[in-house]
C-alpha cells in the first residue's frame, strides 16, 4: 500500500483582462476498491465568488467554480493526499484470467445487475473513438480466439507502445486516432483512445482513465518539484475478473504507482480544465505543473 500527495496546478496567463471566468474541473482523486481519498481541497485565485462539487454520471468528482472579478491570472490548485493498493494480488493467476478472449467475451452475456449496466456505456463508441475498419484491423492480431485474454491484453499494450512513438509535439488535445495513425507518434491520451477503440472493436467493454503516475528519477537524482504531469491509460473489464488496468505508454500493466481522478467513455468525459471566459481577446499562455510525492 502507498500513500501519495499530489499537487496539480494550472496557472493562466491573460493578455486582457477577463472579467468573468467559468471553470470545471476533473481532478480530485475517486474512491473505490484500490484506492482512498484522505483529503482533497482547491484553491482558486482570485477567490471565486461562488463554488461547488458533484458527482457525474461517472461517477467522478467534479468541482465548479466562478471568479466574478476582472483578472489577467488564473489560478487553480487541486492538493489530495490518496491511499493507493492497486489490484489485488496474485489475480492473474486465477481461472478468469487464462479464459481465451472468446470465452471472456462469451462470458459477458452472463454479466447481470449494476454491472452489466455500467459495462454497457464501455462498448460503444463514443465522440473521440470510433471503431473504424482500420481500429479492428490493428487490433485483430492481439485477440486470436485462442489466446487467454491476458496475454491478448499484454500484446495489445506492447505492440503500441512498440508501433508508435510519444511525442508531445506530434498532436493535440483535439488529435483523433486518425492522426495517431498519420503520424505514427502521439502521446498517453492518444494511445488510450487507440487500446479502447481496439477493445470495443472486439466487443471487449474499455473505458479511458485520467490520473497521475509516480515518476521516479534517476539513481542519485532528486526529483524534481513540479515535474509529473497527468496521465491517461486504459481499464479493460474482463467477466469474473473485474477490471484490468493496461498502460500502453509504460509498457505496463497499472500498479499501486498509478492515482486515479476519473475515468469515462474518452478524454472529452474526463478532461482536467475546462470552462469559459469573458474577455476582449488576446494571448493566452497555460502552465501545468504536477507533483506526486510518496508520504
Amino acid at each position: 500500500m502507498r500513500r501519495y500527495r499530489v499537487v496539480h496546478t494550472t496557472t493562466y496567463r491573460y493578455q486582457s483582462k477577463v472579467s468573468l471566468s467559468y471553470g470545471q474541473l476533473c481532478v480530485l482523486p475517486r474512491e473505490f476498491d484500490g484506492q482512498r481519498c484522505m483529503s482533497s481541497q482547491v484553491e482558486v485565485m482570485p477567490a471565486p465568488g461562488d463554488t461547488r462539487q458533484r458527482v457525474d454520471f461517472f461517477g467522478n468528482r467534479v468541482a465548479y467554480f466562478a471568479v466574478e472579478t476582472a483578472h489577467d491570472t488564473l489560478e487553480i490548485t487541486a492538493d489530495s493526499e490518496v491511499e493507493v493498493s492497486g489490484p489485488r494480488p496474485g489475480r492473474f493467476d486465477e481461472p478468469a484470467a487464462s479464459r481465451s478472449t472468446a470465452e471472456a467475451i462469451d462470458a459477458l452475456a452472463d454479466v447481470v445487475g449494476e454491472q452489466r449496466v455500467e459495462t454497457a456505456h464501455y462498448r460503444l463508441d463514443s465522440p473521440r473513438i470510433t471503431t473504424d475498419e482500420r481500429v479492428h484491423e490493428y487490433a485483430h492480431p492481439s485477440f486470436d480466439d485462442d489466446r487467454p485474454v491476458i496475454e491478448a491484453l499484454q500484446d495489445l499494450f506492447q505492440r503500441i507502445h512498440r508501433d508508435f512513438s510519444f511525442d508531445p509535439k506530434a498532436t493535440s488535445v483535439s488529435s483523433t486516432i486518425d492522426d495517431l495513425f498519420e503520424h505514427g507518434a502521439g502521446v498517453c491520451q492518444d494511445f488510450a483512445h487507440l487500446a479502447v477503440g481496439c477493445l470495443r472493436s472486439q466487443s471487449l467493454p474499455a473505458r479511458y482513465v485520467s490520473g497521475y503516475l509516480e515518476t521516479i528519477p534517476p539513481p542519485g537524482k532528486k526529483k524534481i518539484v513540479g515535474a509529473d504531469v497527468s496521465h491517461a491509460w486504459v481499464d479493460a473489464f474482463v467477466p469474473d475478473l473485474g477490471w484490468v488496468g493496461i498502460d500502453p505508454t509504460n509498457d505496463q500493466f497499472v500498479n499501486d504507482r498509478y492515482i486515479t481522478t476519473a475515468w469515462g467513455r474518452d478524454y472529452g468525459d474526463v478532461s482536467p480544465l475546462k470552462g469559459v471566459i469573458f474577455s476582449n481577446g488576446g494571448k493566452t499562455e497555460l502552465d501545468v505543473s504536477v507533483d506526486v510525492r510518496p508520504l
